[in-house]
């Protein structure tokens, strides 16, 4: 495997599924497996334990909508853990525990407008998901911290 998405968030309730829409768009795409998934859990560890690189997309509720950050992911043994939330660092701790490694990691998030309930994605929340897949689809991504304009 080489590089690892991991979409989550809720398809169902706006722009928190841009995480899920970012993980469906680049599944079939090369060198990329892409999952989709409501929350993260501690059976991801095993998907993760073979990746070259992990990427997770999720929304983030503020700053200006359609703002992209990207920021490197540690493993982080402090991490929140329960059954409804597990933090990404933590879910890399578990993999260098149980797998003896950690492949590197980033975060990307896109601040969200509108989390009602809905099944599509604000307009400035679309064109900065249509960017990030565009980024991940190129490897250009690292460090890159964008205001969504």
């Amino acid at each position: 495997m080489n590089t690892l998405v991991l979409g989550y968030g809720n398809p169902l309730r706006g722009d928190d599924g841009v995480g899920w829409v970012v993980a469906e768009q680049l599944q079939g795409v090369a060198g990329i497996t892409a999952v989709p998934l409501h929350q993260l859990l501690p059976e991801h560890a095993d998907l993760m334990q073979t990746a070259v690189h992990v990427i997770f997309v999720d929304a983030a509720a503020v700053g200006e909508p359609g703002a992209v950050r990207v920021q490197p992911v540690a493993a982080d043994r402090h991490g929140l853990a329960a059954s409804h939330q597990m933090s990404p660092g933590l879910l890399l701790a578990m993999v260098a525990e149980l797998y003896g490694r950690c492949p590197p990691a980033h975060l990307i998030t896109i601040t969200g407008q509108d989390f009602g309930y809905s099944e599509t994605l604000s307009p400035p929340v679309q064109e900065s998901a249509r960017q990030v897949i565009e980024m991940v689809r190129s490897n250009r991504f690292s460090g890159i911290i964008t205001d969504g304009s």
